[in-house]
């Protein structure tokens, strides 16, 4: 059989093996249709997303609109709560992130039934939801668990980390990502230099004596940076080879530049990044955005990056213990290796203690 050759997008010239555009301008044209989208498409598309609620889960037309409205429009999700709840539709949780005290109160109601058939889904539901009166019952519910706890693998406080928060052995809420967003996407430009992309470093691993690179350089002098509460440079230097193959990498941080980094249990001393990819790598043309984007704008149909906000998790929500004082860490950010490297697959998620002045980088792939 004779192999088909390779044909370049007509947009960007990556090479594929299928006609029209390649799957990263596809998604690309696809957020940027939601993001032009007016006033009355948005609001003639919920109504179309109500009256299909029940299609949500064919991954179709009803959940691409609905994820592509989250996350590029931020659309209030209240009355589809509504409809999903009339139909006993709990998935996905997202749908439930306005949710009116009504259908909250409802929720709780279900979650608080000894042989809920669906308390993981309810729980997912509710974390999304959130607030104190959520915290108060999963707080209970911790403690005194109900019948339906056999049923699941783990304990309600790591069902409040879907929501980006969770609680400790007193019930005090921990905040675990930032309700603020911005993206970082590809600048032809590359004036702003508030976000560097992983810039090469004159150092070589110790494992697999690939270059290393710091993968992020912040400006937290930068007013779109201010609500990190970093006021200096943060660098966070990896190997980009044993990244995405280690447990973790570790870094300990100084918010002067100066940053060091350990990397936990390597897979391998060979360093399979060859030159082109680390040219590709470190030569990306990735930006920080003007404005503020919709916290959920990584979970939509494109492979983006962003600093703050909500991640799209590839695997299972993972947020790490601070190696040094063990308590829960906060996502800093979420890289699409795809963005910056073509045809690599992942996402490497970044994330901050800064009561110690460190950071954990871990990487995760179907």
């Amino acid at each position: 059989m004779t192999q088909r050759a390779a044909i370049p997008c007509p947009e960007c010239d990556r090479e594929k093996y299928f006609e029209g555009l390649c799957y990263s301008c596809k998604n690309r044209k696809l957020r940027e249709y939601y993001e032009s989208m007016s006033r009355g498409q948005i609001l003639e598309t919920v109504e179309n997303i109500i009256a299909k609620i029940e299609t949500i889960d064919k991954w179709e037309e009803v959940y691409k609109d609905f994820s592509g409205l989250l996350a590029y429009q931020d659309i209030d999700t209240s009355k589809i709560a509504d409809a999903a709840f009339q139909k006993k539709i709990f998935y996905p949780p997202t749908l439930y992130r306005n949710a009116s005290d009504e259908i909250q109160d409802q929720l709780i109601a279900l979650i608080c039934t000894p042989d809920c058939a669906y308390a993981g889904h309810i729980l997912s539901c509710l974390a999304v939801v959130g607030g104190e009166k959520v915290r108060k019952t999963f707080y209970e519910l911790e403690k005194n668990p109900l019948p339906w706890r056999k049923n699941l693998y783990v304990d309600p406080s790591f069902y409040a980390s879907l929501g980006g928060w969770t609680f400790d052995q007193a019930g005090n809420k921990v905040q675990l990502n930032y309700e603020t967003c911005y993206s970082l996407l590809e600048d032809e430009q590359h004036e702003d230099n508030a976000v560097k992309v992983a810039v090469p470093k004159n150092e070589n691993c110790q494992i697999c004596n690939c270059q290393t690179v710091d993968i992020l350089t912040l400006n937290g002098n930068d007013e779109r940076l201010s609500f990190l509460g970093l006021p200096g440079l943060l660098k966070i230097p990896i190997c980009p080879n044993c990244a995405s193959m280690c447990e973790k990498t570790i870094v300990r941080y100084q918010i002067d530049g100066a940053s060091t980094f350990e990397i936990v249990e390597p897979y391998t001393e060979e360093n399979y990044l060859s030159s082109a990819d680390f040219k590709e790598l470190t030569t990306n043309k990735l930006a920080l955005s003007v404005s503020k984007k919709p916290v959920y704008f990584a979970c939509g149909n494109d492979d983006v990056s962003i600093i703050g906000g909500n991640a799209e998790w590839v695997q299972d929500w993972q947020y790490e213990n601070c190696p040094d004082c063990q308590k829960k860490m906060k996502l800093l950010a979420a890289l699409s290796w795809d963005q910056i490297m073509n045809g690599s697959e992942g996402t490497l998620y970044v994330e901050i203690c800064t009561d110690c002045s460190l950071v954990v980088a871990f990487h995760q792939q179907t």
